[in-house]
């Protein structure tokens, strides 16, 4: 039986735990960056015994300090009606403290929306599955941990080709970014810069699971 449930929204995030994402004490889900879907997974995960919940993966960032590749521990994740869902602690001295990770059902592509997010609400960062796999960990009653690599930063707007540019299993639809691409050229510099920010943030969760996986496993068996 599973112990930690991990839920990621892309298969490129499942594939930075490395030989965690086969670890028969550990459930992961990919949720395909649907939030709604994120829930559900978190959900399933609680009834199949997971004693914790851990939300990995790439986040937006909303402070310009935090640049790509920085790797986050929230304390609280803010939830759409503006209330706080608690991060269970982690002890672990690569990733940084942030006060809120601010939780959104859909992508934050502008940095004029991320500016306004940042000024509204104080949150470090933002991603579209945190606030969903902690909601389903606060009525189960069990611990809720939460790490995330910044992608895209603050000042960065994405191109409008990247919405719905994920398959239900998390893959890159690529064949209609090209198709996209084709048609509006000039959307390419953003798109390479785009590709350099997530390279970066999946080099840095990469580097963070041996370390990281196990305390949160750790958790996982003390809350049971």
């Amino acid at each position: 039986m599973p112990r930690l449930g991990v839920l990621c929204g892309l298969a490129s995030e499942r594939d930075t735990l490395g030989r965690f994402a086969t670890d028969p004490r550990i459930a992961v889900a990919v949720s395909g960056a649907v939030p709604d879907k994120a829930e559900e997974d978190a959900e399933r995960m609680v009834s199949l015994g997971c004693e914790a919940l851990l939300s990995w993966g790439i986040a937006g960032g909303l402070d310009g300090r935090l640049r790509p590749g920085t790797t986050a521990a929230p304390r609280g994740i803010l939830d759409t009606d503006g209330s706080v869902l608690a991060c269970h602690p982690l002890d672990l001295s690569g990733p940084v403290q942030i006060q809120h990770l601010a939780g959104r059902d859909h992508i934050v592509r502008g940095a004029a929306s991320k500016a306004a997010i940042f000024a509204e609400t104080g949150a470090a960062a933002v991603d579209m599955e945190s606030h969903r796999a902690a909601r389903a960990a606060a009525r189960a009653g069990i611990p809720f941990l939460c790490l995330r690599a910044i992608g895209d930063p603050a000042e960065r707007n994405l191109p409008p080709l990247v919405e719905d540019a994920v398959d239900t299993v998390g893959r890159p639809r690529v064949g209609r970014v090209l198709l996209r691409l084709a048609a509006a050229p000039w959307h390419l510099p953003a798109l390479l810069a785009l590709k350099g920010d997530t390279d970066r943030a999946l080099a840095a969760l990469t580097a963070l699971a041996p370390h990281a996986i196990p305390d949160c496993l750790a958790i996982a068996e003390r809350a049971g």
